[in-house]
C-alpha cells in the first residue's frame, strides 16, 4: 500500500496493488489525481469506496444509544486490502465514545449524530454485492461494539452466508471477554479475527499489517476458542 499526501488541507490517499491480480485500488483521491492515473493506466471502475447509502430512517437527531433493528452506518469500502486478509468488503459503523486519539483516521465515524440508519438486511445487501469479488467482510468503525447488538446480528448473518469476518475494536480482547453483555459474547463467539486495542499515533508507522498502530493485535478468534487461550496472528 502506498500513501500519498497531497497537502495539509487534503486527506490521505491510499493506493493499493493486489500482488496476485495486479489490480490497483485508489481510495480518497481527488479528481486531478484520478485523471492523471487514468491517463497513464487507462479507465477504471467506481467501487463506491467510502460512499454511504441514503439513510433508511433519519428523523431528527440520532440518539447515542442503539436503535433496535437498525445499524448506524458511516459508510462502506469494497475491495480493501488493508482491513484484513485478501480483498474485503468493509462496513464502518458510526459512533465511538472511546476517543483514543485525535489523529484517528476514521474520525468522521466518531459522532453518534451523523451517518445513516440502515436495516440489517440493507447492510448485508451492500456487503455481499455479487458484482464485487471478496475474500471476506470486515466490520470496523467508529466502534462496532458501541452497537453490540447490531454488530452481532450483522456478524451472525454474514457467517450464515459463509463469509470470513474480521471485527475491529478499540477495546482489548481481555476487556471484552469479561463483558456481561450477551451481544459482545456473541461477537467473540462468531468472528474469525479480532483486531483489538486503541489507536496510538506515536506507535503508528509502515509495515504494520491490518493495524493502525503497533500496540494493536490481530487475534485468531477461531484458534483462541479452540485452545481456550489467546492466539495471535503474526502478519507483519
Amino acid at each position: 500500500m502506498g500513501k500519498v499526501t497531497q497537502g495539509q488541507a487534503v486527506s490521505e490517499t491510499e493506493i493499493s496493488i493486489n500482488p496476485l491480480s495486479g489490480q490497483l485500488v485508489v481510495r480518497g483521491a481527488n479528481p486531478a489525481l484520478l485523471t492523471t492515473l487514468a491517463a497513464h493506466l487507462g479507465g477504471g471502475v467506481d467501487l463506491d469506496c467510502g460512499e454511504c447509502p441514503p439513510p433508511v430512517t433519519h428523523q431528527g437527531e440520532i440518539a447515542a444509544s442503539e436503535t433496535p433493528g437498525l445499524v448506524h452506518v458511516a459508510g462502506f469500502v469494497h475491495q480493501s486490502m488493508v482491513d484484513g486478509p485478501g480483498l474485503r468488503s468493509v462496513v464502518f459503523m458510526q459512533g465511538c465514545h472511546l476517543q483514543c486519539s485525535t489523529d484517528c483516521r476514521n474520525s468522521y465515524a466518531h459522532d453518534f449524530l451523523k451517518g445513516a440508519l440502515m436495516t440489517v438486511e440493507a447492510v448485508l445487501v451492500e456487503l455481499l454485492r455479487p458484482d464485487l469479488p471478496r475474500d471476506g467482510v470486515t466490520i470496523s468503525g467508529g466502534e462496532p461494539l458501541a452497537q453490540a447488538e447490531a454488530c452481532a446480528e450483522v456478524l451472525s448473518r454474514l457467517k450464515a452466508a459463509g463469509s470470513h469476518v474480521v471485527v475491529y475494536t478499540g477495546y482489548t480482547c481481555e476487556h471484552l471477554a469479561h463483558s456481561m453483555d450477551s451481544s459482545v459474547k456473541r461477537v467473540l463467539g462468531l468472528a474469525d479475527m479480532l483486531v483489538d486495542g486503541p489507536y496510538v499515533a506515536a506507535l503508528s508507522g509502515k509495515g504494520i499489517a491490518y493495524r493502525g498502530s503497533s500496540n494493536q493485535r490481530v487475534i485468531d478468534l477461531r484458534a483462541t476458542r479452540t485452545v481456550g487461550e489467546l492466539r495471535l496472528l503474526h502478519v507483519d
